[in-house]
């Protein structure tokens, strides 16, 4: 049985065999049946568990290494859009600055006086903050624009695009009927600003005033041939 167990030869195993050490025989039985029950407590010993133990700390590993990847990329890209909103803001802020400036000279040249101001609902963030609308033409007092007359609501809005146009200046700047709500006086205002303008962009006006169309440098007639067909 032991050459089986052992897989070598009796001879082999008594001469492998170390010195007996000291001790009655109950002593060894008691330590054998000590050692045997805490064998038998074990259970079925899995042969496999040292190279399965080994696989399962490669794929440990490796996913340690793919969260820190994914954490160090989140990093980057908080990092990255903390950095665009900032710019993004002085860049805003800048902009909104000089529309600012160029809105009050606009509406004061079209008003020929009068006070107005655009500001943000929430300094705090300005990215996403409502834009607020002031304006007070010569002779009234402050108020939000929506109570101004449709003339002086034209007027406020022209001065507000051409504070937009001039951050970046255009070729082209195409103006559907925007005379059509103003009186004789704001017209002249009107085409005033066109002819401050003009040296530095071509104005495309559709309109049906005579004013405007004699300011014009050159007027195209549409007429319309077939019912609702130009």
């Amino acid at each position: 049985r032991l050459e089986v167990e052992w897989g070598r030869t009796w001879d082999a195993l008594v001469e492998s065999a170390n010195e007996v050490e000291e001790g009655g025989i109950e002593e060894w039985r008691a330590e054998l049946q000590d050692l045997s029950a805490q064998l038998a407590s074990l259970g079925p010993v899995n042969a496999l568990a040292v190279q399965e133990h080994q696989e399962e700390s490669e794929r440990l590993a490796f996913l340690h290494g793919q969260r820190d990847d994914l954490v160090a990329a989140r990093d980057d890209l908080v990092a990255a859009i903390r950095q665009i909103n900032r710019t993004a803001r002085e860049i805003f802020m800048e902009t909104f600055n000089t529309v600012r400036d160029n809105f009050q000279r606009v509406f004061q040249s079209l008003f020929q006086g009068g006070q107005c101001d655009v500001w943000l609902a929430d300094p705090n963030d300005p990215l996403e903050s409502t834009v607020e609308i002031q304006a007070s033409p010569r002779g009234k007092r402050t108020q939000r624009i929506h109570l101004l007359s449709g003339g002086e609501r034209t007027l406020t809005a022209l001065a507000l695009l051409f504070a937009l146009y001039l951050v970046k200046p255009s070729p082209f700047c195409v103006l559907d009927e925007v005379d059509a709500p103003l009186d004789e006086s704001n017209v002249g205002r009107f085409l005033q600003l066109l002819e401050d303008f003009k040296a530095e962009t071509q104005f495309v006006v559709i309109t049906h005033n005579p004013r405007t169309m004699e300011a014009a440098d050159w007027v195209y007639g549409v007429t319309m041939e077939e019912p609702g067909v130009s």
